[in-house]
Formats: structure tokens, C-alpha cells, sequence
């Protein structure tokens, strides 16, 4: 009875012990075609090239590793030149937004202004306003001599006129402008040396008209500067010709 028991017991605890199949192996080509046995030509099918669908499937199996390995092997850098590219974009197109956003801000204020200072009831403020350019114009000549200063002077004052009192300001150069030309043209070839009988220098002035906006205000102050510019620098003297009679005599 004894014997008996423990043979039951040890049966039981056998029974007990779970059991642990072993898994199937994974076909690692399932994908694809299966590597074919040799074959006698005897043997070999009619319609098909099993042999050669093989031999195309690990050239493809084998492109295909080859474009993973350069797809793995270039993708970091260019995804690092991408994002240096569209971060350098950004910067360009905030930098730009911001240009024309104080583009537009400053043509706002300058339209704002050029309303104001044309109002009849500022008429003081115009007055100064036109002091004032005088002044700036003033400041520009002081490394010249005193014609270069009365010069700038009056530039800016005819700047800041044609702004203020547009109207007046122009009529005043019509009345003015022929007789000032004659004088300025005779002073501008006496400045230089200029004989009655040797061909006279002639300065070139702008057209002057109403600036509406301040794009216009800033192209006819350029202008008025440059004509400023080349009645106050010397122009370029003329190198004599040596004939070739004295080159012989000498």
C-alpha cells in the first residue's frame, strides 16, 4: 500500500509538469520564391524558369539592401542641410516682414506729416519747418567755404519750402528761376577761371515739382544735391594736347 502511494503521488506531479511545445521556424523568404533543387535538363518545366526567377529575385533582394544602405547613410546630413535651409528662410522672411512692416509705419508717418505741415492753420510750424531745412542744409556745407554753405542752405531751404508752401515755393522759382540760372551759371565760370571767349560751363538744374508722397521728396532732394554737388566741386581739366611739331623740336 505504501509502494502504491507513492507510485500514484509521483504520477500525479508528473501529470502536473506543464509541456512546451517547440515553434514552428519562420520561412524567412516566404516573401519570395523558394531556392529550387537542381535539375537534370530532363527534368526542367516547360513553362517555367523557376532557376531564373530565383536568380531575379536575390538581384532585386539585393538592390534593395544596397538602396537602404545609402538612403540610411545620406538621409541624416540632408535632413540636417533641410532644416538649416528652412530655418535660414524663416530668418529671411521675418527680416523681410519687418522691413516692410517699418517701411509702410515710416511712409505713414511721413504722408501724416506732409498733411500737417501743408494745413493753413500751421502756418508756424511751417515757417520753422523751413528754418529748419535751411539749417540742416547749413550743417551739411560747413566743410566748405561759405558759397558751399549759402548753397546747401538754400537747398534745404527750397527742399522744406516746396513741402511746406508748394504752391508759393513754386511760383517763386518760376518768377526767379531764369534770372538766378544767368547769374549762377556767370558766377560758376568766374569761380573757375572761365574766359569770356573760352566755352562756358553750364550748371544743370533739376526740375523741381510738387513731391505728393515721400519717395518723391527724397528722389527731388537727391536731385537738388547732385546739381549742388557739381556747381560746388571743380570740374576735370583738360590735359593740352602736345602737337607733334614741339614733340620733333624738343
Amino acid at each position: 500500500m505504501m509502494l502504491r502511494k507513492v507510485v500514484i503521488s509521483s504520477m500525479g506531479a508528473i501529470a502536473l509538469v506543464p509541456v512546451i511545445k517547440a515553434a514552428a521556424p519562420i520561412n524567412e523568404a516566404s516573401n519570395g520564391p523558394a531556392k529550387p533543387p537542381p535539375m537534370r535538363v530532363s527534368e526542367l518545366p516547360l513553362y517555367e524558369t523557376p532557376h531564373a526567377d530565383y536568380a531575379e529575385y536575390l538581384e532585386a533582394k539585393a538592390h534593395e539592401q544596397k538602396t537602404s544602405y545609402l538612403k540610411s547613410a545620406l538621409l541624416p546630413p540632408v535632413r540636417a542641410l533641410r532644416e538649416q535651409v528652412q530655418t535660414f528662410v524663416d530668418q529671411t522672411d521675418f527680416i523681410k516682414h519687418s522691413i516692410q512692416d517699418n517701411y509702410h509705419e515710416i511712409q505713414d508717418k511721413s504722408e501724416w506729416i506732409f498733411k500737417y505741415l501743408r494745413e493753413e492753420e500751421n502756418k508756424e510750424v511751417r515757417y520753422g519747418a523751413v528754418a529748419m531745412g535751411g539749417l540742416t542744409g547749413f550743417i551739411f556745407g560747413l566743410r566748405g567755404g561759405f558759397i558751399r554753405r549759402m548753397i546747401y542752405a538754400g537747398a534745404g531751404t527750397t527742399a522744406m519750402g516746396l513741402v511746406c508752401f508748394p504752391e508759393d515755393t513754386k511760383e517763386i522759382y518760376k518768377n526767379n528761376s531764369v534770372l538766378a540760372k544767368q547769374y549762377i551759371n556767370i558766377a560758376y565760370n568766374f569761380l573757375y577761371g572761365v574766359k569770356p571767349g573760352d566755352p562756358q560751363l553750364e550748371v544743370k538744374f533739376p526740375e523741381l515739382s510738387l513731391p505728393k508722397d515721400f519717395s518723391e521728396f527724397v528722389e527731388m532732394t537727391v536731385s537738388l544735391a547732385s546739381s549742388f554737388k557739381q556747381a560746388v566741386m571743380p570740374p576735370p581739366k583738360e590735359v593740352p594736347e602736345v602737337s607733334k611739331s614741339s614733340e620733333k623740336a624738343e
